[in-house]
């Protein structure tokens, strides 16, 4: 009976995946370690904040220019992946419409370089230079998010897997070179430059499994996807254009420094965030997106719950019980402070990471007014209750303001989906 239990357990789909998945959270700790001590020993608390910046209007703007499809795509393709002749002609309209929006939106990155250099750095440095380059490489960075999506949908876990890790390894190298030679704006171009190697990486495999070729354009067949776009394009633009605000009110009431310190928080936060999230988005979205009856949902949901949540739950453990040891390794000892703010950062992330699941339905099922609700609930929320305590508690009133707002945002959807499962019940979806 064990015997046979282990051999169902080590030859499941899910365990190969969980493992490789492991492997590469191991890769992006390893990067992420030196990376961040490499950060924090050439640019300082001030020059993460400033990258912060950057990054949380990178990912805004990565969001508007794909119209927020990745989640929509990997949902389409997981549906028609018998059908390869329809994918190659979904692929093919979708890359000519996409190649137009980024067109218009690098031109808009070079015309409005100056204005963007001074919203994010508000005129403590300038670099004109660094949007020019962007105008350039953000396009092949969207492009990449686009392959990765189409990779998700076939289920070439494997190779998402993989490409993440290529990307952390590549990111490192090119990051200690740039910041080693060019101090704080070498670690902006970075940030920037990175996603072009994973671009060339994702379009040679993405050829591998599809004949891309001209073919007619046709409207009809990407139609189906903006459905999905307003939900996605809300939340991923919205999302760091809130923590681009808060960071911000940091900056004004606490000063730069403990804005930075709060960006190292983040940092921390991403690294083992990533476990989690591209297990959920690389194996358990299109898993919800394939099965069609409500039961069998309810067993992926499951599955999250018994085979993921936990260990999830004994790794934030682990880095509360180690956090004065782990923050001095992977930033210095400037951020200190950070040790007794990471509780409830790590509180807030195991809500986030036991709601991600239910977040993985709104998409499945197209739910979109709800999703709408939810997110709007949960953003007000930080940002308010950040704003609201940050005169008492300082810095602390980002963690604190993050931490009520999942438990907030995690009550609704316990409620709404107890109650959307007991009104679908034994309903095919259509």
């Amino acid at each position: 009976m064990i015997k046979e239990l282990w051999q169902k357990i080590k030859n499941s789909e899910f365990t190969a995946v969980t493992v490789l998945n492991t492997m590469g959270i191991i890769v992006r700790l390893i990067t992420a370690l030196f990376s961040a001590k490499i950060l924090a020993l050439f640019v300082g608390a001030s020059g993460m904040a400033y990258m912060g910046n950057l990054r949380n209007t990178l990912a805004s703007l990565e969001a508007f220019s794909s119209f927020g499809l990745a989640n929509g795509i990997v949902q389409y393709v997981a549906s028609h992946r018998q059908d390869q002749k329809r994918i190659e002609q979904f692929v093919t309209t979708l890359l000519r419409f996409m190649l137009g929006v980024l067109l218009l939106v690098s031109f808009g990155l070079f015309f409005w370089r100056k204005e963007l250099d001074y919203y994010l750095f508000e005129g403590a440095f300038s670099m004109p230079s660094l949007f020019i380059c962007l105008a350039f490489a953000f396009p092949l960075q969207v492009l990449n998010g686009i392959w990765i999506a189409f990779l998700t949908g076939l289920s070439q876990f494997k190779k998402v897997i993989y490409l993440n890790m290529i990307g952390n390894i590549s990111g490192l190298l090119l990051t200690f070179y740039l910041v080693y030679t060019q101090g704080l704006g070498g670690a902006l171009f970075a940030m920037i430059l990175s996603p072009v190697v994973l671009f060339f990486v994702s379009l040679f495999w993405v050829k591998q499994m599809l004949q891309l070729k001209w073919q007619p354009f046709d409207f009809n067949l990407i139609k189906p996807l903006f459905s999905y776009a307003v939900m996605a394009l809300f939340s991923a633009v919205v999302s760091p254009l809130c923590l681009l605000w808060i960071r911000k009110l940091l900056m004004k009431h606490t000063g730069i420094e403990l804005a930075g310190i709060w960006e190292g928080i983040q940092r921390i936060s991403g690294i083992y965030m990533l476990f989690i999230t591209t297990l959920a988005f690389t194996y358990f979205l299109p898993k919800l997106a394939e099965v069609k009856a409500y039961q069998e949902k309810k067993k992926v949901i499951g599955l999250y719950f018994r085979g993921v949540l936990p260990l999830f739950a004994l790794g934030l453990l682990l880095v509360y019980f180690m956090r004065s040891w782990i923050i001095p390794l992977i930033l210095d000892d400037s951020f200190n402070p950070m040790i007794d703010l990471l509780q409830w950062q790590l509180v807030g992330d195991f809500l986030k990471g036991a709601a991600l699941i239910y977040g993985l339905l709104f998409y499945t099922e197209r739910l979109l007014w709800p999703y709408l609700f939810c997110e709007t609930l949960f953003f007000s929320c930080y940002y308010g209750f950040t704003y609201l305590l940050i005169d008492h508690f300082d810095v602390e009133a980002a963690t604190l303001g993050y931490t009520l707002s999942y438990i907030i945002y995690s009550c609704v959807l316990v409620v709404y989906f107890s109650w959307y499962f007991s009104r679908s019940e034994f309903k095919p979806i259509q």
